[in-house]
């Protein structure tokens, strides 16, 4: 995953080098299966600390970050990066799970009319994760590492994650637009999840459906986005 996020921060840097097409910042829901690491927790719970709650991740995993790209040619290069943070408690046990992502993006965009552009694009994606469990009475969240019972897991996934999006767009001046666009994509994974921890970790990953939103700043009209 480290070679991935290199790749990924190379990428921007020289799109920034090059001067941003467009930028802007996205929220996404991911639908994954929180099933697996429910179960464990809740075992943790009941045999290790005698509760008879369930431990319960709820979808969808909301992400948060900002991203960047240009034109070159007919395609856009892009990149972006986001990240996400839960928690759920039952009984005398807390979990939280966290994670970031790093992602290189191709886009191939078309504007059937002025101001509105559908772009399929594919994304490589780097993640890595760390869910922990603990034991609440020095407080219920992160930094309770003093818990009298610790479990944790950490992994790195790398993934692929085909999509289309769509955008309206708003001129703001001659040469810069406004646009909101959203978008939807399915990531699968590629190599991992790798996991490393404690023993037996959960059989859970990010694979699954992703709605995205958000606002989109650009110095050339989507216009000119035609193929």
């Amino acid at each position: 995953m480290r070679h991935t996020v290199k790749l990924v921060v190379l990428g921007v840097l020289c799109l920034a080098a090059m001067g941003f097409g467009y930028g802007g910042f996205e929220a996404a829901a991911g639908f994954v299966n929180f099933g697996d690491v429910n179960d464990i927790l809740t075992v943790f719970n009941r045999d290790s600390l005698k509760g008879d709650g369930r431990l319960a991740y709820k979808g969808p995993l909301w992400w948060f970050g900002g991203h960047g790209g240009d034109q070159v040619g007919v395609v856009t290069l892009g990149g972006s990066g986001a990240f996400t943070a839960r928690a759920t408690q039952a009984d005398s046990l807390s979990s939280e799970l966290a994670a970031i992502r790093a992602n290189f993006e191709v886009g191939f965009p078309h504007s059937p009319v002025e101001w509105f552009t559908v772009r399929p694009c594919v994304e490589l994606a780097g993640a890595g994760m760390v869910i922990y469990a603990h034991t609440k009475e020095n407080g219920e969240f992160v930094g309770n590492f003093s818990a009298r019972f610790k479990r944790w897991y950490a992994a790195w996934i790398v993934g692929a994650a085909p999509g289309v999006e769509l955008m309206g767009s708003l001129p703001t001046s001659e040469e810069s637009f406004l646009g909101l666009f959203v978008k939807t994509s399915y990531f699968f994974p590629v190599s991992g999840p790798r996991w490393f921890g404690d023993k037996d970790p959960p059989g859970f990953g990010l694979s699954g459906f992703s709605v995205q939103v958000g606002l989109r700043f650009g110095k050339t009209a989507p216009r000119e986005f035609e193929m």
